[in-house]
């Protein structure tokens, strides 16, 4: 039996999170044995860990970081931090630390080693679960996941060379990812392999249908939105395009999940566009396919996406989608077959919404396209995946 261990910050509401579960649930553990670190427990998706994954104490250094907590020394924080600024002078690094990189280099020297002997170690993400599967964790074969628009966001990508050139193999979780990746930087071709993101689709429906009460007036034209509440992921285009729409006489409500850094921002820019009765924020649903289901049309407004899950959930729960011309969105949808594939201005999502309103024969040849083909299968991705292990 192979031993494996799989590393990810917490399973807190994200995509990446949901799908380390969906291929935790889908792993034959006849054959192989997993455990699961984290550095924080009691998350959301905690509850979906199967039963068969061993679930790590979270490592000593991190009990003192918890929510609320009065026991951390900060003096000795800040003086760990010092140390980390002064570390990456001495590896040479001309750019700026991520705060990730900065809080794993300032306790590097203090965070325990895990002791076991695996065969494979699979970070799950960048930034810390990447850093301490390399340097923590001794593995015969060592792959991180790389989940999000990575050459855009503020990681020392020198600094992070330095780790994923001792990475077996690199997982990118789109073309797109895995492109623009190549293009940063020569060294990476040769690790980089394209694994999408691992859905279960007969879990989603079984999910959306765990309520069984209606969420929505139905005398109104429902949107949904899922997601984190942060910059990339656009929601101020939501309100802009729901005081358009409330401009031009529509009845609807427009319904975001989930909950994130940009929370008050996007209620002040909902008070100032005067749209508080046409937007509901539900904050984080550990669940959030029933409010999929139920639906009249699914927005997805992102500015960029590392895959963008959510629209694939859509797709399984076969409701219209409108998403914008994000960096991945031609690889989740075929414009005018399956979804819609709209710019980012408001008024380009608001005459999506106004095409899907009005136009019922593009709207019956979407709804038919996602009732009769296969929205997503993870068996091949799945497949990679053990191919991977078992090489």
């Amino acid at each position: 039996m192979k031993k494996i261990l799989v590393v990810i910050n917490s399973l807190t509401i994200g995509g990446s999170e949901k799908s380390l579960i969906s291929l935790l649930n889908m792993i034959d553990y006849k054959k192989y044995s997993v455990d699961l670190q984290m550095i924080k427990i009691g998350e959301e998706f905690d509850k979906y860990i199967p039963k068969e994954v061993n679930l790590l104490p979270i490592p000593e250094y991190y009990k003192y970081i918890e929510k609320g907590s009065s026991v951390l020394n900060l003096s000795k924080f800040y003086t760990r931090v010092k140390t980390a600024y002064n570390l990456r002078k001495n590896l040479k690094s001309k750019n700026p630390v991520n705060t990730q990189q900065t809080i794993y280099l300032s306790q590097r020297n203090t965070l325990e080693n895990n002791l076991k002997e695996y065969d494979v170690a699979i970070a799950f993400a960048q930034g810390f679960p990447t850093y301490y599967v390399v340097e923590k964790v001794s593995a015969k074969k060592k792959i991180a996941w790389i989940n999000c628009d990575y050459v855009n966001t503020m990681y020392d990508k020198d600094l992070d060379y330095k780790f994923y050139k001792k990475i077996d193999k690199i997982i990118a979780v789109s073309k797109t990812i895995e492109k623009s990746i190549i293009s940063m930087k020569k060294g990476y071709e040769t690790k980089l392999e394209v694994i999408l993101d691992i859905v279960n689709p007969e879990l989603i429906k079984k999910m959306s249908l765990e309520y069984d009460k209606e969420l929505f007036q139905k005398d109104y034209l429902n949107i949904v939105t899922v997601g984190r509440i942060a910059y990339a992921k656009g929601h101020e285009r939501v309100v802009k395009t729901a005081k358009i729409l409330k401009d031009k006489g529509y009845k609807f409500k427009w319904h975001i999940v989930g909950d994130g850094p940009d929370r008050k921002e996007l209620e002040r820019l909902i008070d100032d566009a005067d749209v508080n009765n046409y937007i509901v924020l539900w904050g984080n649903q550990s669940n959030p396919y029933p409010f999929m289901l139920q639906s009249d049309i699914y927005i997805q407004p992102s500015s960029k996406e590392g895959f963008g899950l959510t629209v694939v959930e859509a797709k399984i729960l076969k409701r219209p989608i409108i998403c914008t011309n994000f960096n991945t969105a031609p690889e989740l949808i075929e414009n005018e077959v399956d979804g819609l594939i709209v710019g980012f201005e408001p008024e380009d999502i608001f005459l999506g919404i106004k095409r899907l309103l009005n136009d019922e024969r593009l709207k019956a040849k979407i709804l038919n396209n996602l009732e009769n083909k296969l929205a997503y299968d993870s068996r091949g991705e799945l497949k990679k995946i053990i191919k991977l292990i078992e090489e």
